[in-house]
């Protein structure tokens, strides 16, 4: 994945209206929430639980059997990660004879920018935690020169051992030809023996490594000549690996690795980026490179600018997506299914993710993505019972007037309106009742009778019977400001004057300032002022930030916004 500080680039979507789909192959449906998901999987021991991996250096569990996100950490290294960028707590393995020895795997970026690969043990592999710190086992510590394309996976593969994704460290264009240098370990795929040691280490080198009799490259090596591997998998029923590469300029790419390979496939990065000539300098042929399955440019119809690799889905509850390689792009939201042999398909989402940036797996091989902002969906090819045709706002006479309409409601209960302001998360302000049952059009209303000054960004919680929710698109509707008085400068330092235009004498005005929290942080009152009216306010002690100020004249209130530097 580039950058993960991209999300913070890309603005709300601003949605006047959401046109129905037809039957979609990927259909997605939210489960639950945590702050930066970055990693989802199973245990592998048939408990029926997900394993959500916060960046910041946590561990969470959400058990399918009752729905539910236990408010425990399994883990928490959040005092040894470095949490910044592309860095954190990156990906999360279990053992497969997890039940019994209680070990699983992490790749992390250490407090002192290393990546490591570390093993830590639950003492009752039945339980949920919390996992005890010290029993930390540093596998691999790997120095990292720039911050960067860390890659970050890791998983075991159908032989049992321990394969790690490794970026090329960093930087743009592989400035120090780590990726195609077999003496480095950045770059590459690893394959490591974790149920036995030798040579001082703590985990084994397999003697089938393509690199095992080499003098000259490192022996944990599986395969080179990649940039940064952000998810890779193996497909539990094949065995095959796939790998999803992101690109530097103009292609993303698939890479794909058939079960049985004896290994040692070089990708091709510094030298090609996907199918194209990067830097061909000291280079072979593209024909001696292993290319790969599928690739898209760096355009938003039918591409991205990141890729976010998936699984090839094995599961029983979207029978649509049998046998299909399910992958998306980080900034476009495309998804696509691909086969090994090159054969494609775009699909949408429904509803449209945003910033897909992790897909998981459960221990039944159905799949789920995530959000980078926090919401977790589960895959599946049924839509919900509601489906919703638009969904507008319009601010009017002080108060926002949410309209929606549906096309078609099976099961439906309710919708719970949600509402989130500069700086806060998505908090519920109302809820409406659903018809429940229909196939005709119908058509709902709600008013948001305290909207706060400025951008406010509404959605809609779509709720049936069986507890399953989705939700709408987000649309923001602006609480208007009207002319008659200003406020200067702004952005302000130590002053700020209010400025009140007119030839009449009001007989009173208030002027009042709130935080972004709607905290209020100064207040003045004066009766009969004499129009034109100016007043400089002392501003030096607020913090730096975004205020709303309120002026009330003779009743009616106006707002306007504020930063104060």
């Amino acid at each position: 994945m580039k950058n993960l500080r991209l999300l913070w680039l890309c603005s709300l979507s601003i949605t006047c209206g959401q046109t129905a789909f037809s039957q979609p192959a990927i259909v997605v449906t939210q489960i639950t929430s945590v702050p930066e998901p970055v990693d989802i999987t199973g245990a592998g021991d048939a408990s029926n639980r997900l394993f959500i991996v916060d960046k910041d250096g946590k561990i969470r569990i959400y058990n399918l059997t009752i729905n539910t996100l236990l408010t425990d950490n399994f883990l928490d290294i959040n005092t040894q990660v470095l949490n910044s960028g592309e860095r954190g707590l990156l990906g999360l393995t279990f053992h497969p004879n997890y039940e019994v020895n209680g070990y699983f795997y992490v790749n992390y970026v250490h407090t002192g920018g290393n990546t490591r690969i570390s093993r830590f043990t639950n003492s009752t592999p039945a339980s949920n935690g919390p996992v005890v710190v010290s029993t930390e086992l540093i596998l691999l510590d790997i120095p990292q020169p720039f911050d960067n394309h860390k890659g970050g996976d890791l998983t075991f593969g159908p032989d049992g051992y321990l394969y790690i994704a490794l970026g090329d460290g960093g930087s743009g264009g592989d400035p120090g030809n780590r990726a195609q240098n077999p003496a480095e370990l950045l770059g590459k795929m690893l394959r490591i023996d974790v149920d036995n040691t030798s040579s001082g280490l703590n985990y084994a080198i397999p003697p089938t490594n393509p690199f095992y009799n080499s003098t000259t490259a490192r022996k944990e090596i599986w395969a080179l000549g990649l940039r940064n591997p952000w998810r890779f998998s193996f497909d539990r029923l094949t065995g095959d690996m796939w790998i999803a590469d992101v690109g530097q300029n103009a292609w993303e790419e698939v890479d794909f690795q058939p079960a049985g390979s004896p290994g040692g496939a070089n990708y091709g990065w510094r030298c090609y980026e996907g199918n194209h000539a990067y830097n061909t300098a000291g280079c072979g042929p593209m024909s001696s490179y292993a290319g790969p399955v599928f690739e898209y440019d760096h355009s938003f119809t039918n591409g991205g600018l990141s890729i976010t690799g998936g699984f090839v889905y094995r599961g029983t509850d979207a029978p649509a997506l049998q046998g299909w390689y399910v992958v998306a792009d980080f900034i476009s939201d495309n998804f696509w299914l691909v086969k090994s042999d090159g054969t494609f398909q775009l699909q949408p989402s429904v509803p449209v993710i945003t910033n897909v940036v992790t897909f998981g797996e459960d221990d039944n091989g159905e799949l789920y993505v995530s959000n980078y902002d926090g919401p977790i969906y589960k895959i599946t090819s049924n839509p919900l019972p509601i489906e919703l045709l638009t969904f507008t706002g319009s601010y009017r006479d002080g108060r926002t007037r949410l309209v929606w309409n549906t096309a078609t409601e099976k099961n439906g209960d309710y919708f719970q309106i949600e509402r989130q302001t500069a700086g806060g998360d998505f908090l519920a302000i109302g809820r409406v009742e659903a018809v429940g049952e229909s196939l005709q059009q119908q058509h709902y209303t709600f008013d948001d009778l305290q909207p706060v000054p400025g951008e406010n960004v509404y959605r809609l919680r779509m709720v049936d019977r069986d507890s399953r929710f989705e939700h709408s698109p987000s649309i923001i509707v602006t609480r208007q400001e009207t002319a008659g008085w200003q406020l200067a400068p702004n952005p302000a330092t130590g002053q700020v004057t209010l400025s009140i235009n007119g030839q009449d004498e009001p007989p009173m005005f208030r002027f009042e300032v709130y935080n972004a929290q709607g905290r209020l942080v100064l207040a003045h009152e004066q009766v009969a002022p004499a129009l034109p009216y100016r007043r400089d306010f002392q501003i030096a002690s607020l913090p730096r930030g975004i205020y709303f100020c309120r002026l009330e004249v003779d009743g009616k209130a106006d707002v306007r916004r504020l930063v104060v530097e």
